[in-house]
């Protein structure tokens, strides 16, 4: 009898979850992904539906839209715009294209008169944050997604601790699930100077969050320092001995990063008020915090700093990346570490190969996630058809997220081409356009191809039939990753 009637049940659950899943507004192959995962795994897919499988994450989305208004006020009050006004009737018609749309679909308008300095590496990123912070005379922003409770966390922490006692004002953010190895004490001598530490995310508030049926996957993978409101730091790097090549098991890591100066640092301590506000509710309304920049030339740099969250309509990186792409007339090289396209990417991609342009693709060898490895091969072989080259870094992990288009344009952050950065995380990228800077970036690129063997027509072939059944099922799963 209890057969009998548990059944029905199960399969009135099913129906249910997949007429909400069909009337969402969502990809098709996501949609089709979970209504597969709720009809083979009943119970689990349901279970993971509830969790992490809602569109929007309305008390997320709506915290972060407050956030953003009360900070949009910060920024008329105190004139930001005017300061950061950008004239573009000088710049060619595609520069003039990405930054409308950078402009209507990020918080900040772009910026003139910028230095940006390319960081590679652990070492080098963390010995020029530690020289700002150490520098500092007002204020220290900082926010990761990881910072590890080891040598290096460490290390960041005495250093903002020292800077506390010196008077200097003190704010960290981090994310609740990236830092989970966190100690719930690990900042406690922070706050006993007087500087502030708060989390993203509580884990203890999950629970609550299953009961509201919202995602408690959206995380913020963003990484921002800013120091005095005149310095910033943003890209691919966290706080972690693996970034530093420490890992016996990554190996050497691979990365990238950026150091600003100008206008531009407002755009970077925007983002950090809107994130800091959503977690502590205490809003950073004071002109300290958002200084006019010094009348002094930093640079020739043209700066779209494009924040991107699960509480915006669209995907402004995902479509800054497609248009930028789209505009390209001789080259587009791009390294990301978990590369699971979109269709508006993969099709940009595709079409920029088969228009002679110079398309290449430089991904991991291996990662720390087989699942997305495997993922991510399954697009190979139409992009390789297509004309793109694909290069597997072979010396390590890399883990640097850059898309550099012709001399023009280049790009660092924290979003990687996948739907997780696109879609499900509050990301940050900044978008430099700048001859000196794309050069820079390219040769980069071109210094890490040297690490790594081209993956052609041959190797596809060679593909067992165990290996493609893998990467075809990693693909189903794609949606969901």
């Amino acid at each position: 009898m209890e057969y009998l009637i548990a059944v029905p049940l199960l399969l009135g659950h099913l129906a249910v979850v997949v007429w909400v899943l069909l009337a969402e507004k969502r990809q098709p192959t996501a949609t089709l992904a979970w209504i597969q995962a709720v009809l083979f795994l009943p119970i689990l897919g349901i279970l993971l539906y509830l969790v992490i499988g809602t569109t929007r994450a309305k008390r997320v989305a709506a915290k972060a839209t407050r956030a953003h208004d009360y900070v949009e006020r910060i920024v008329e009050k105190y004139r930001l715009r005017d300061v950061s006004a950008c004239e573009t009737e000088c710049l060619e018609p595609r520069a003039q294209s990405l930054l409308q749309l950078g402009d209507r679909l990020a918080s900040m308008p772009a910026t003139h008169s910028n230095h940006a300095e390319i960081l590679v590496d652990g070492q080098d990123t963390y010995a020029s944050i530690a020289a700002a912070i150490d520098a500092a005379t007002d204020h220290v922003h900082v926010e990761f997604y990881i910072i590890q409770p080891d040598q290096t966390g460490i290390a960041l922490r005495e250093l903002l601790v020292r800077k506390a006692e010196q008077g200097i004002q003190v704010r960290v953010l981090v994310d609740a699930i990236g830092s989970v190895r966190l100690p719930p004490d690990f900042w406690s001598s922070l706050e006993a100077v007087g500087g502030q530490a708060a989390r993203f995310g509580p884990i203890h508030r999950l629970l609550n969050r299953f009961r509201r049926h919202e995602r408690v996957d959206f995380r913020n993978h963003r990484k921002i320092v800013v120091v005095d409101g005149r310095v910033g730091f943003t890209g691919g790097i966290n706080v972690g001995r693996e970034y530093l090549g420490l890992d016996p098991e990554m190996g050497r890591w691979r990365d990238t990063h950026a150091r600003l100066t100008g206008p531009s640092v407002s755009g970077l301590q925007r983002t950090f008020a809107e994130d800091w506000f959503a977690a502590t509710n205490e809003l950073l309304d004071d002109e300290r915090y958002f200084p006019t920049p010094d009348p002094a030339h930093y640079g020739q740099a043209l700066v779209q700093v494009i924040d991107s969250g699960p509480d915006r309509t669209w995907s402004p990186i995902e479509h800054l990346y497609t248009h930028a792409i789209a505009l390209a007339q001789e080259s587009v090289w791009i390294c990301s570490p978990y590369f699971i396209p979109s269709q508006s990417i993969e099709g940009a991609l595709i079409s920029a190969a088969l228009r002679g342009i110079d398309v290449r693709l430089l991904v991991p060898e291996r990662s720390d996630n087989r699942i997305v490895t495997l993922a991510s091969s399954s697009w190979y072989r139409d992009l390789i058809e297509a004309g793109v080259h694909i290069h597997r870094y072979q010396s390590g992990f890399i883990h640097a997220k850059t898309m550099v288009v012709d001399h023009w344009v280049g790009t660092i952050g924290s979003a990687n081409l996948d739907t997780r950065s696109f879609d499900l995380n509050f990301e940050l990228s900044i978008f430099l356009q700048d001859e000196e800077f794309a050069d820079q970036l390219r040769e980069q690129f071109e210094t890490d191809l040297e690490h790594a063997r081209e993956w052609t027509e041959a190797d596809e072939r060679a593909i067992g039939i165990g290996k493609r059944i893998l990467r075809a099922l990693a693909r189903l799963l794609s949606p969901l990753l």
